[in-house]
């Protein structure tokens, strides 16, 4: 009898226990820059970087809005706004704003000081990101300019 009272009560609590887990938003399963990794430019502007004794350098800095690397003999720094679009099956997407970018003026060889300049140059035009576990790309207008793997 008292089986009769409980049981209409129980059912739903047994129906619960096998109910999909809700899925995590967009913005969870997103990827994060972290303050700890350094990323090494691979390609720019669709290109191959050929490796060199003083590979080009990026960190975000994602507490303080700010990123530094090194680049031909100069470090250099700016400030950055990154706002997620949109997480895919090939990484999450951001939008990227490069506010301020500022170089180093130790004097390279011509050659270096040039490349170095193009560098920032595209670097401070960079307004989208895609970020993977291994792989960092930033857009211009929809066009790869930088390339960068995880060191």
């Amino acid at each position: 009898m008292k089986l009769k009272y409980i049981l209409p009560l129980l059912l739903p609590l047994l129906a619960a226990c096998g109910a999909p887990k809700p899925t995590p938003t967009a913005d969870a399963a997103a990827l994060r820059f972290d303050k700890e990794q350094v990323w090494q430019l691979v390609a720019q502007r669709g290109k191959e970087v050929a490796s060199t004794a003083d590979p080009v350098l990026l960190m975000f800095h994602p507490e303080s809005g700010t990123l530094r690397g090194r680049v031909a003999c100069n470090r250099y720094f700016a400030d950055y706004k990154l706002r997620l679009d949109r997480v895919a099956a090939d990484g999450s997407h951001y939008r990227l704003e490069v506010l301020y970018v500022s170089g180093g003026d130790v004097q390279c060889p011509e050659g270096d000081m040039a490349a170095q300049e193009r560098y920032l140059a595209l670097l401070a035009k960079a307004d989208a990101c895609l970020l993977t576990p291994v792989a960092l790309t930033l857009f211009q207008k929809g066009r790869e300019v930088l390339k960068y793997e995880l060191q």
